[in-house]
């Protein structure tokens, strides 16, 4: 049983001022038309003028459901189009919550199986419930960063991608993938020369960064990025990070949303995976001082349970969704 509990009306101005430049094109059509048959002066008689109007196409969306699903501590992140394609990135740590939670939510959004399956990178809280997910959903492509990792569970979910013929894609800042008709998921980051954490790569620093865009709205979902890598993407891309939503890094780890990234994201919304009583302390207090000094809505999934993220091109409503496992 999934039970919707509250919604955010923040985008009402838009949707008025959304109503009041449909009317103005209406007229200017109206007008266009009604002097496309008036004869101008001086024409020969019986001749009319030829006038023609030319009205640009107006791209219409359809709805585009982003679902940051509560899996405790961890993050998965559902991406589910208008025409029923589908996206996950990350599955949590609990194969046991993805069957009996995560995958009955998931199907009753119509979705039988994955276009796309995307991992940030491989601890496991992100990649615990991947094998699962593969038992649960066709899955169309892998998308992972290729991390070196001893993680178990990791090497069990590539495993199935190789014994299946999955094709995969290495995730890499530039890739752009398309998921329906008007949602495009691109990489941000990493790049090939991965951050180091002494002679080795570090897993957080090199977490697969997702920018979900549905025509105006950009959602951006950063894994357990922290600071270093917050601060090469602000280097390298300054407001072009600029996002009406933000899936907090590790969590609202302080490692992580330093002041610098998040000025330059700019966030109306930030949305935080993080599980109940975790014994990390997360989210931070110092975070969420961040977030709350910049006047950017909060929303938790270990308050709000899902959070629906409700995508039509030009604006977004919230809904958080309690899930019951079993009934």
């Amino acid at each position: 049983m999934f039970v919707r509990r509250q919604s955010s009306g923040r985008t009402t101005c838009l949707i008025v001022a959304a109503i009041v430049i449909a009317t103005m094109i209406v007229a200017c059509v109206v007008l266009a038309l009604a002097l496309s048959f008036v004869s101008l002066p001086g024409s020969d008689s019986g001749e009319s003028a030829e006038s023609t109007a030319t009205v640009s196409d107006v791209q219409t969306y359809e709805e585009t459901t982003v679902s940051v699903l509560d899996v405790d501590q961890g993050q998965a992140v559902l991406v589910v189009t208008g025409d029923g394609s589908a996206a996950l990135i990350d599955a949590g740590r609990s194969q046991e919550r993805i069957r009996e939670e995560i995958e009955p939510y998931v199907r009753s959004l119509g979705v039988s199986s994955l276009d796309y399956l995307i991992l940030s990178h491989p601890d496991q809280d992100h990649v615990g419930g991947m094998p699962q997910v593969f038992e649960s959903f066709d899955v169309g492509t892998w998308v992972d960063p290729g991390i070196p990792t001893t993680n178990q569970t990791y090497e069990e979910s590539v495993e199935i991608v190789l014994e299946r013929n999955i094709p995969a894609i290495l995730a890499r800042k530039g890739e752009m993938l398309s998921l329906g008709p008007s949602t495009t998921l691109t990489l941000l980051w990493p790049e090939d020369d991965f951050i180091l954490d002494g002679s080795e790569p570090d897993s957080n620093e090199n977490s697969a960064v997702v920018l979900v865009t549905v025509g105006d709205i950009d959602i951006l979902i950063t894994g357990d990025l922290e600071d270093e890598g917050e601060a090469n993407l602000v280097e390298q891309m300054g407001a072009g990070l600029e996002s009406e939503i933000l899936v907090v890094g590790h969590h609202g780890s302080n490692s992580s949303s330093t002041p610098g990234f998040l000025d330059a994201v700019n966030p109306e919304t930030a949305i935080i995976s993080v599980g109940e009583d975790n014994p990390y302390g997360h989210p931070h207090d110092e975070v969420i001082q961040r977030l709350r000094f910049r006047d950017i809505d909060i929303y938790r999934t270990d308050l709000d349970g899902t959070i629906e993220i409700h995508v039509d091109g030009d604006s977004y409503d919230i809904d958080t969704v309690e899930t019951d496992p079993g009934t």
